[in-house]
């Protein structure tokens, strides 16, 4: 005999309202009868707010008791199996199961109907049965990116091949759609998900986004509330702007902190804290950077940093219209593109990460790296994000025998870094001394809207101006009274190579047991010293970075006036001798 089955109760227009955008989302699809088949991704670790909000639980909890009221709810993985919400779930899809294993299996013992395995190519029909045939009938499976691998074909094997046509069957079938029934897939990332699954149009994919401000100011309030003797060094307001990239888990661990710690919750302590935790999160593929330097203490390069002081500014002063999308940095080995960038980013007043190379041999990895890197930046935003060697980290358009990886990974970054909702938020500054391996796709106007190109220094007055900030830079304690070994050095130096000469020169005289950089040591070492360069790669960098420049202001004055075409003519002559 069937089980009583209580109508269903849907939510009021009140009620979806007062839901997160993205489950309002989900439920005015799901009520309209627009789709059945959801994927909720980024964000599904992070505490939801259940009822008025004041008190929070994970994913889960939050679509049973927010969401999909009295329905039999149904909720496998492949490691815990099925587990029940209540018993009539159970019980309703016990009755569907082993009607199935009876008509699969005649002669089944009861004992053998009731024990239901793990593996989800036994699992999957069962849960078919039930989708299909139950009533009120919900199901979720978390993990879903490890019931089958973002793969190719060719590399699946049998069962993983019948698991994948049967999860493709599903998202098909009309009858779902004339039910009252749901399925809802969880995973992290997007990319991890088999691609013949995510790119089905009958899949609707929702995003569980990180808190914004005012969520995570009114979950730090609600925190303190119901702990009182939390000190904080800041305001509540403060702290909720400071945990930006935060989610509500993230939050509360450092709420906690303060709970043990004699001194509340200090800046120091934020900062740290969230530096540890996101880059936890995304270990080895982003850094965060702590500028020391601004652009005062960058020597020479005068009409660069003025240039940069101006697009500085306009950031702080919140003229986002204004602000350019990206930055190129290019210029031959060892004029100060890292060391410039950062000073910059500095006087922009944002927070600093460092692009990492996020790609993996894994199928699928490379992909689900940048999804998670590119999730957080919006979250950080406003930021300013440095990636040096731009030319290897970022690749192009060309697949190169990777099954398209580099492809796809190409068109996500383009397509994102052309993003105009980001302008003024993510700032992209770009560093190579090969410009000419990047794509143009990268360099257009729309993401790196400004090239600054670097050269070595031109005269004695600002291998002068260079000098002077390494020894600022370096703490360089010294009785030098004739700079003139390395201002007036025949040698092309760059400001790396002037850099290395002073600390070579202190190391001399501290092995000498002098304490103050001598005169003597500094004449020696420079006189002895030699850059560690290919003088032909070093003309093709220079040259490459003149052509790249937007501004031929910026230009040395031996290149201001030479025509594109003999830079040109010149640049092919030297690409075959350069390795």
């Amino acid at each position: 005999m069937m089980d009583t089955m209580t109508p269903e109760r849907k939510l009021s227009l009140d009620e979806i309202k007062k839901l997160p955008a993205w489950a309002a989302e989900m439920a005015k699809k799901y009520y309209s009868g627009e789709a059945t088949h959801f994927l909720l991704h980024n964000n599904i670790f992070d505490l939801s707010p259940i009822g008025n909000g004041d008190r929070h639980d994970g994913l889960r909890t939050f679509l049973h008791s927010e969401l999909l009221g009295n329905k039999n709810i149904v909720m496998y993985n492949r490691s815990e199996g099925l587990t029940f919400v209540t018993d009539g779930a159970m019980r309703e899809f016990q009755r569907t199961a082993i009607a199935y294993m009876r008509v699969q299996d005649p002669l089944a013992s009861a004992e053998k109907l009731k024990k239901i395995p793990k593996d989800p190519a036994t699992v999957l029909p069962l849960l078919e049965q039930y989708l299909f045939h139950g009533k009120q009938a919900a199901l979720i499976i978390n993990f879903f990116e490890t019931i089958i691998p973002a793969s190719e074909m060719a590399y699946l094997s049998h069962e993983e091949r019948n698991i994948l046509v049967t999860l493709q069957r599903w998202l098909s079938k009309l009858q779902l759609l004339e039910s009252d029934n749901i399925a809802i897939y969880i995973t992290e990332s997007l990319a991890d998900v088999h691609p013949r699954l995510r790119e089905n149009s009958r899949l609707i994919k929702v995003k569980i986004p990180y808190p914004d401000g005012d969520e995570r100011l009114r979950y730090i309030r609600n925190f303190l509330e119901k702990s009182p003797e939390v000190k904080l060094e800041m305001t509540a307001e403060q702290l909720a702007h400071m945990t930006s990239g935060l989610n509500r888990i993230h939050i509360n661990s450092l709420l906690k902190t303060a709970v043990v710690n004699p001194d509340g919750l200090t800046y120091e302590v934020v900062r740290g804290k969230k530096k540890e935790l996101i880059e936890s999160e995304c270990v080895g593929l982003i850094e965060f950077a702590t500028p020391k330097f601004g652009l005062d203490s960058v020597g020479g390069m005068d009409r660069a940093k003025e240039f940069l002081r101006n697009i500085a500014n306009t950031i702080r002063e919140g003229t986002l219209d204004e602000a350019p999308m990206g930055i190129l940095f290019s210029g031959p080995v060892g004029t100060g593109k890292t060391f410039l960038a950062e000073a910059f980013a500095k006087d922009c007043g944002l927070n600093v990460v460092i692009f990492k190379n996020f790609r993996e041999k894994w199928v699928g990895s490379s992909e689900a790296n940048l999804e998670k890197i590119l999730n957080l930046l919006q979250t950080l935003a406003p930021i300013v994000v440095l990636i040096d060697e731009a030319d290897a980290t970022l690749g192009n358009r060309d697949s190169g025998g990777d099954s398209g990886v580099d492809s796809r990974i190409f068109s996500k970054l383009a397509n994102f870094m052309g993003n105009t909702d980001n302008r003024g938020k993510i700032l992209w500054i770009l560093m190579t001394s090969r410009p000419d391996l990047l794509p143009i796709d990268l360099k257009r106007q729309g993401r790196c809207e400004e090239h600054i190109s670097l050269f070595y220094p031109e005269g004695e007055e600002a291998r002068q101006q260079i000098v002077d900030a390494m020894v600022r830079k370096n703490a360089i304690v010294h009785e030098i009274t004739d700079w003139s070994p390395i201002i007036k050095n025949a040698l092309p130096l760059s400001g790396a190579d002037i850099e290395a000469i002073l600390i070579r020169a202190r190391r001399v005289s501290r092995n000498a047991g002098v304490k103050l950089v001598r005169q003597a040591d500094l004449d020696t070492v420079a006189k002895e010293f030699t850059p560690a360069r290919d003088e032909t790669a070093v003309e093709f960098q220079t040259l490459v970075a003149v052509r790249e420049s937007t501004s031929r202001e910026l230009l040395p004055e031996a290149y201001k006036h030479k025509s594109a075409i003999e830079i040109n003519r010149r640049i092919e002559e030297l690409r075959p001798l350069i390795v």
